[in-house]
């Protein structure tokens, strides 16, 4: 084994054990209802035991009456396809063990804590990979630790693990490494597994989340300016067509089954569920501002760390430095769609859980700000040590007192400060 896959090893153990020891310590105290909770983890996990348990999706455990009387699901099942291989194999260890077949029991339960922590260990390492092509390896290494240790992306691999954010954030990086590695071309030999990781990835992408199409925009401004542009990126994918052909019908399948969903329930194969409930878009009261400053959820007031990272990844972007602006264009169109949102805040969640999903392409920018630190004096460096510790010992304390009333309108300025305060303090 070479030195790379010995670091990107270590690194997917270490991340994978810790979130896993950690879901444990958090959820282990009632694995009976772990998958029970009812909230946006419930509905996204509802499809697994509706169709292997009581074959009916009429109405399952967290849906929408609509004025039909009809119920609907907020979700697709795309979540649930990521969460299969693991229900799966909680649905043996049940048969085993004597457990309770019902989609619920601990066995269940612990499988998919088992399944998160992985798809977290192997997101990191797949945004160790994508940050170590813009930067240096020791930068790129500190970044994905820090990302997972200073920002709610540990919230959302353990606290509330069956969440989508975790699954999309190994997904985009999954999607984006593909694509970079088959832009190289002759560079970097591309076989058929790459270009089934590229289409798998790029349609799961979207399907878990609409609103990550916007990722899109990163790989094809970079194949734009690799040295073979989009005619060799066409050609590398053209040279393995039945790969590409047979995955491309195989990604289709769930899409099918999803618009049959759709159609059995509202009479449209093509269905924007929030619309049953009248949430939407509010492009006539846009609030940027308070999705990245607000006491209920801003971005920046949760997750500090990345207030350097959007002064870099600026500065880098004025440059014209290769991914910049990619990254730059993705994370403002993510940021001024969110802020139209009626709901801006997202609801309950700790800190901003919309922009999780694009960490495996700003873990670049947060390479850049650790590499321009080691080329700082040491008085520096030290004090950049210093305040990193400090970032991720208020990222656990605030993650381990969070309760829902932080994200709703009673939580103010003076109830948030009083929670740092007890933190720094001891209590």
């Amino acid at each position: 084994m070479d030195r790379n896959h010995l670091i990107e090893w270590c690194l997917f153990m270490l991340v994978a054990l810790a979130s896993l020891h950690c879901t444990w310590a958090v959820n282990g105290f009632d694995p009976y209802e772990f998958l029970r909770r009812g909230s946006d983890q419930l509905g996204y996990y509802q499809w697994l035991p509706a169709f292997f348990v009581d074959q009916d999706f009429d109405k399952m455990y967290w849906c929408h009456q609509m004025e039909s009387g009809k119920w609907i699901s907020m979700f697709t099942f795309g979540v649930a396809l990521l969460q299969l291989p693991f229900f799966l194999i909680g649905q043996l260890s049940a048969e085993a063990f004597g457990y309770d077949l019902n989609g619920f029991s601990p066995p269940y339960a612990v499988a998919q804590m088992v399944g998160v922590a992985l798809y977290t260990g192997a997101g990191v390492v797949l945004a160790f990979r994508i940050a170590r092509r813009f930067s240096t390896e020791e930068s790129a290494l500190l970044a994905v630790v820090a990302l997972f240790a200073a920002t709610n992306l540990f919230y959302y691999s353990v606290y509330a693990p069956t969440m989508s954010h975790g699954y999309s954030f190994f997904l985009v990086g999954l999607f984006c490494y593909s694509a970079l590695h088959i832009s190289d071309g002759a560079e970097n030999p591309v076989r058929s597994i790459h270009v089934v990781l590229l289409v798998l990835s790029g349609s799961l992408l979207v399907f878990v989340r609409q609103l990550n199409i916007i990722v899109f925009i990163f790989p094809l401004l970079m194949v734009y300016r690799s040295t073979e542009g989009f005619p060799g990126f066409l050609r590398t994918l053209m040279a393995h067509r039945p790969t590409l052909i047979t995955t491309g019908l195989l990604v289709l399948v769930p899409w099918v089954l999803q618009g049959w969903y759709w159609y059995n329930v509202t009479g449209d194969p093509f269905t924007f569920t929030y619309g049953k409930k009248d949430e939407h878009f509010e492009f006539t009261k846009m609030v940027p501002g308070r999705v990245l400053f607000d006491v209920r959820n801003g971005w920046l007031i949760y997750t500090p760390l990345m207030i350097p990272v959007l002064v870099v990844l600026i500065k880098h972007a004025w440059r014209n430095t290769a991914g910049a602006r990619a990254i730059g264009l993705v994370f403002l169109l993510t940021w001024l769609l969110y802020s139209a949102w009626w709901c801006w805040w997202l609801g309950t969640g700790y800190g901003y859980r919309g922009f999780v999903d694009l960490y495996a392409l700003l873990v670049i920018p947060l390479a850049w700000v650790f590499r321009s630190v080691f080329a700082r004096p040491l008085p520096v460096r030290i004090f950049a040590a210093l305040t990193m510790v400090a970032l991720i010992y208020l990222n656990f304390g605030l993650m381990e007192k969070f309760t829902w009333e932080w994200s709703w309108e009673n939580w103010t300025w003076q109830l948030y400060f009083g929670e740092v305060g007890r933190i720094f303090g001891g209590s």
